[in-house]
């Protein structure tokens, strides 16, 4: 599993792997904690959670970079629940990320952090997450033929005359 296949639905508790994608548009989610699969509308929100960020005071922090620090000092990030003290997850957040904004980090934010973080431990840092989060760079070496500029071998599309009929109509 990788961790660009994980979402979040807001007002659904939890995480949800992506399983498949249906006709009408929406997916198939099968939950992290549970395993149940559930369909998701695809008028519903969901939340890649490649793309969550938490703010810092510098610049927003990806989530996954955020899960790597706390997989560093993993004992004190897997002895805290969500149903711990503000201020115990506060100064648990603060050891792990001291550079996390105080401010624009609210407590229900920082109760989902350690929630999730608990559902991925397993998957945060694996080659095939790294591979995900990490995509390798890879440089052009040839130049970028101009617009104008014909390339051989290459065949552009004849530009096919249109007849328009007339009707020419006696008054």
């Amino acid at each position: 599993m990788s961790f660009e296949k994980i979402i979040s639905v807001p007002g659904m508790p939890g995480l949800y792997k992506m399983v498949a994608q249906m006709r009408n548009g929406g997916f198939i989610v099968e939950g992290l904690s549970d395993n149940k699969r559930i369909p998701v509308s695809s008028t519903q929100r969901i939340v890649m959670l490649k793309d969550v960020a938490i703010y810092t005071q510098e610049d927003d922090m990806p989530l996954y970079v955020a899960f790597k620090k706390m997989k560093e000092d993993d004992a004190s990030s897997s002895s805290i629940t969500t149903k711990s003290e503000p201020a115990d997850l506060k100064a648990v957040l603060k050891k792990v990320l001291p550079a996390y904004d105080e401010e624009r980090v609210h407590i229900s934010d920082i109760r989902k952090i350690f929630s999730w973080y608990n559902l991925l431990k397993d998957l945060v840092g694996t080659p095939e997450s790294e591979a995900v989060m990490n995509p390798p760079v890879e440089s052009v070496e040839e130049p970028i033929a101009e617009e104008n500029e014909e390339v051989k071998g290459v065949k552009t599309p004849k530009k096919r005359a249109v007849k328009k009929t007339i009707d020419n109509e006696t008054e």
